[in-house]
Formats: structure tokens, sequence, C-alpha cells
């Protein structure tokens, strides 16, 4: 079994590689095959068709980041001891999803969502692997909440999905930046965050 699911990694990787450098297009069921080492079947049999291997990679390239930040709050808010603690792992972790490095991730993210809107398939698997990285947050939030860190009344799942919606919304001050600083917005951002979390501070 762990070699079946190296295998599939494999060609989801090398999927995500082609779709990244090269476009969906580009992608070329036998090429994706000798890229992972294996024979074209192997990709019929994981993915089902060159479809299903192209839903998978731009389900992947769509929570990419997303998810791996969120495992990093997670781990951050796990060895917190108070709501200072916690506030400030909000602060660290909110300042390197407004990144400007990670504006290419963010990119990505849009136009994987623009395309799942017409592409009912490629909808669900977004929304499937969206929900993983919401879930993740969830449960973390719930971690705080029992603790006194977060407002009990917070529904922890509706900020989940309000905070990918926010995040993503980011790309509304991208596409053109001298409408505003975008520190004013990171600010606003982190601020209103730790508001609906937490409450007003004093």
């Amino acid at each position: 079994m762990p070699e079946l699911a190296s295998t599939k990694d494999r060609l989801l990787a090398a999927a995500v590689e082609v779709i990244d450098n090269s476009g969906i297009k580009e992608l070329r069921i036998r090429d994706i095959a000798a890229r992972a080492g294996v024979k074209e079947p192997s990709v019929y049999h994981f993915f089902g068709s060159r479809d299903g291997l192209v839903e998978a990679a731009q389900a992947f390239r769509y929570t990419r980041g997303l998810l791996e930040l969120t495992q990093v709050f997670d781990e951050k808010v796990r060895n917190c001891s108070n709501t200072e603690e916690f506030i400030a792992v909000i602060h660290d972790v909110t300042a390197s999803i407004f990144s400007d490095d990670r504006y290419s991730i963010r990119a990505v993210r849009a136009d994987v969502l623009g395309s799942a809107m017409s592409r009912p398939r490629l909808k669900s698997a977004v929304a499937a692997a969206q929900r993983q990285s919401h879930e993740l947050l969830c449960a973390t939030l719930n971690f705080a909440q029992e603790r006194g860190w977060v407002l009990p009344e917070l529904d922890t799942m509706a900020f989940a999905v309000w905070y990918t919606g926010m995040v993503n919304g980011r790309l509304v001050y991208e596409i053109d930046p001298v409408q505003c600083s975008g520190q004013a917005w990171n600010d606003l951002a982190t601020e209103v965050t730790i508001t609906a979390l937490c409450g007003p501070r004093k």
C-alpha cells in the first residue's frame, strides 16, 4: 500500500508541476506517467481520466500553502498558555499569510476558484480539499475555545469559512495596489480577525 500511495503522490506532483509551469493545456498523460516513472495505465487507475487528474491537481494547487499554514497555526496554538500568547500567534501567522512572498499562491487559488465555478467536478474536488483546511482550523479554534481564548458563542466553522474568503479577498487589493497601503489592509484584517475570535481588546 505505501508503494501505491507513493505512485499516486508522484503522479499528482508531476501534474501540479506541469500546470504550474505550462498550464493545463500542456498536461499529457504520457508525459505525466514518464515524469512519475510509471506506465500510463497507472494514471487511469488512480484518477480515472485526464480530467480526473487535472481536478485532483487543481484541488491541490488551491489548498497548497493554506493547509500548510493552518497546520503551523495548529501547532503554535496548542503550545500557547494564555490569551496573550494566542493573539501573538494570530499576529505571526496572519503576517505570513498576507506576505508579498505568498502573492503567487493567492493568485493560483483565485485562478483555480474561477475555473471551478463552471466545472462541477472540479468544484466538488476543490470543495473537498478546502473542507480539509476548514476542519483543521475549526479543530484548532475549538481547542482555543475550550481554554477560554476564543469567544464561547463563536461558530468556529463559520469563522473558518469566512477567514478563507477574507484571505482570498486580499487579491482585490493586489489587483490595484495604489488604492491603499498593503500594510494598512493587513493591519485591518488582523484586528478584525482578533476581534471576531476574542472580542474587543482593551
